[in-house]
């Protein structure tokens, strides 16, 4: 039997990015929606007439719905995350999660507590090139030991109920990515150090950020645009095992596993490479990873683990915290502001 899940908030992105992945995911059963906002609720309605549609998300709660899927201003995130633990549902919640480490680790407590499954939606590293790439790894016993990645994002959005500067916006709602999927590839994320460049034009936000794990002598250098006409990523890994792996876009791998030049004739150099690329047929709507993360957290409530409960909150905490150093690095002057 499918897990049912319910909705709360039916905003933008909900429709465009996470509705058409969870109706594709064939181990959830959307049955129930809540939105506080009249127009939204009768879109809602109309849309799905077979499901209940509720003005409160507390009529979720109380109701014998599996799951809810939190995808409301990011203001809300804690407080809807630790009502809904408290209800006994597993919760699948819009990143990010706040933006206090210490609010995210009572909230992992809680969780361990009730038993129940959190996923934060911080998707890239569910991506389906990603996931080759961490099976590559664990396939050849290697690791990341220096990560580049640059990526670039449209302008910095204004979020209802956060009092957040467009520096803390880009980092907590478009940053957050890259940072989660640094610290991913690393193991854990110690040491920040970050950089900007003067703005140019308004929405334009250009900085660099190192990210270290001293642990295991790893870094990752993240080189971050907002205000481009374009959504791109390029990631570079260099592993223990002294092979690199190029990711384009989430979409296409490229792996140069042997030297890359020879002695041949002419002095030509030789670049022996494997790829891999999504197929034509590949399912997922929107961006990459939106359908993989609602599948793993399917999975994860059907298969539980409970020695690992808390374990997906502890690292939104980790990827909090290293936004954190990097705003102090930034300004070590500027008092912290919290949702």
């Amino acid at each position: 039997m499918p897990i049912t899940i319910a909705a709360i908030g039916f905003g933008r992105h909900f429709r465009r990015s996470l509705l058409p992945n969870l109706i594709g995911c064939e181990n959830l059963a959307l049955t129930a929606i809540a939105e506080r906002d009249p127009a939204l609720r009768a879109e809602a309605a109309a849309r799905f007439p077979g499901l209940t549609v509720a003005a409160d998300a507390r009529e979720i709660f109380d109701s014998a719905v599996d799951a809810v899927l939190i995808s409301t201003d990011p203001a809300g995130h804690v407080d809807l995350t630790r009502a809904a633990l408290k209800a006994g549902k597993h919760v699948f919640v819009e990143k990010p999660l706040g933006t206090d480490p210490a609010a995210v680790r009572e909230l992992a407590q809680l969780a361990r507590e009730t038993g129940r499954v959190v996923s934060v939606g911080t998707m890239w590293r569910h991506a389906p090139a990603h996931r080759v790439l961490d099976h590559w790894l664990a396939e050849h016993d290697a690791r990341a030991r220096m990560v580049d990645i640059s990526v670039t994002f449209p302008a910095v959005f204004r979020r209802d109920g956060w009092d957040l500067d467009p520096m803390q916006l880009a980092l907590y709602d478009m940053l957050i990515h890259p940072i989660d999927f640094a610290r991913h590839l690393l193991g854990g994320i110690g040491e920040v150090d970050a950089r900007q460049l003067p703005s140019s034009r308004e929405g334009e936000i250009m900085m660099s950020l190192r990210l270290m794990n001293s642990t295991r002598d790893a870094m990752a250098v993240v080189n971050a645009a907002t205000g481009s006409h374009a959504y791109q990523v390029a990631t570079w890994v260099h592993t223990s095992t002294g092979d690199l792996i190029e990711v384009d876009t989430k979409d296409r791998l490229r792996l140069t596993t042997s030297p890359t030049w020879s002695g041949t004739e002419g002095s030509l150099r030789d670049r022996a490479t494997l790829g891999w690329e999504a197929g034509q047929l590949y399912r997922g709507w929107g961006r990459k990873g939106y359908a993989e993360e609602l599948a793993a957290f399917a999975d994860q409530i059907a298969h539980p683990a409970p020695e690992t409960a808390d374990d997906e909150l502890d690292k939104a905490a980790q990827t909090l915290e290293a936004i954190e150093r990097a705003l102090a690095s930034l300004d070590p002057t500027a008092p912290g502001t919290r949702i």
